[in-house]
């Protein structure tokens, strides 16, 4: 059903490709980024797409594009399109490359471009930058010390900085894209946060979303922290909850510095409780399928 080698989104929003856009501390989200799920013909709807695929084979990877793409639209008794997509879908804005310098579908920040290329949304990412900018030698742009480079396969993209000479860790840019979508909330635009996967970022992204009242919509069976909260809602099982960090704690040899790390662990996990405890249930969907998925969202006022 979907067309993941196409280059192209859909819609065109700047003819001459994707709009970037830097963002230092202290400065207002651009207008031309803040403003795109409520311009004219853009339903007023905007979707974050977080966590990662960590354990995942390539197979499995694909798998869940397609299910994630298959979602985002409406369908009638045969299965055919009735309403696609027409918001607002972002994530982070990265991209990898293979040996051939192709972009590779090996993240769940390419849901987002892969999504507008299939039907006339918009789509957009936002990077931490985490290392001094540089150009590749084919002109990409690098924003780490790895060589990942940015998706241009979004109609925005919007890079995340303290200021020209500092860097951020990889969650840098999460009070900025958390208090947007919490903006866009408040002035009647439909949000939510799907994640999958993921490690102590996606735990920050789901437990955040939460305070701030943002739908959170979780894949069951996808892996880590997405799984973790799962159980704990589910269940009450808190074991899974920052269980990276605390199997990294165990193997410090040095037993006071075990027990600093080991009761830094416990409080993250106290803290989670406590959010959990205090957050509207209601604010949280669990998904296995495009048809759980596209179902969630429905009841959440997308897709209409």
């Amino acid at each position: 059903m979907t067309n993941q080698t196409s280059s192209s989104p859909l819609l065109v929003l700047d003819k001459r490709g994707t709009l970037l856009f830097v963002l230092s501390n202290g400065q207002q989200v651009p207008l031309k980024f803040s403003t795109l799920p409520t311009r004219d013909g853009v339903a007023r709807e905007a979707i974050r797409i977080g966590g990662g695929t960590k354990g995942q084979s390539p197979a499995e990877i694909a798998k869940a594009i397609e299910m994630y793409v298959d979602a985002f639209r409406t369908v009638d008794a045969e299965g055919k399109t009735v309403r696609p997509f027409r918001g607002f879908v972002w994530s982070g804005g990265t991209i990898n490359l293979d040996d051939a310098g192709a972009f590779k579908q090996d993240m769940v920040t390419v849901i987002p471009s892969i999504i507008s290329r299939n039907y006339p949304c918009l789509s957009g990412g936002s990077t931490p930058k985490t290392a001094d900018l540089a150009l590749s030698p084919e002109g990409r742009l690098i924003v780490d010390m790895y060589g990942t480079t940015i998706d241009t396969g979004m109609h925005v993209e919007l890079i995340v900085q303290p200021d020209a000479a500092n860097v951020l860790d990889w969650d840098g840019d999460l009070p900025m894209y958390l208090t947007q979508m919490e903006g866009w909330k408040d002035i009647g635009v439909k949000v939510a946060e799907i994640v999958r996967n993921g490690g102590a970022i996606t735990r920050k992204e789901i437990y955040e979303s939460l305070r701030r009242g943002i739908p959170v919509l979780l894949e069951r069976g996808s892996g880590r922290e997405t799984d973790a909260f799962i159980a704990a809602f589910e269940s009450g099982d808190w074991t899974l909850t920052a269980a990276e960090e605390r199997a990294k704690a165990l193997k410090i040899d040095d037993a006071e510095a075990r027990k600093a790390k080991i009761e830094e662990v416990d409080a993250i996990v106290a803290e989670c409780k406590d959010t959990l405890a205090r957050s509207d249930r209601g604010l949280i969907s669990i998904f296995g399928t495009a048809v759980e998925l596209r179902a969630a969202l429905l009841a959440r006022g997308f897709l209409n």
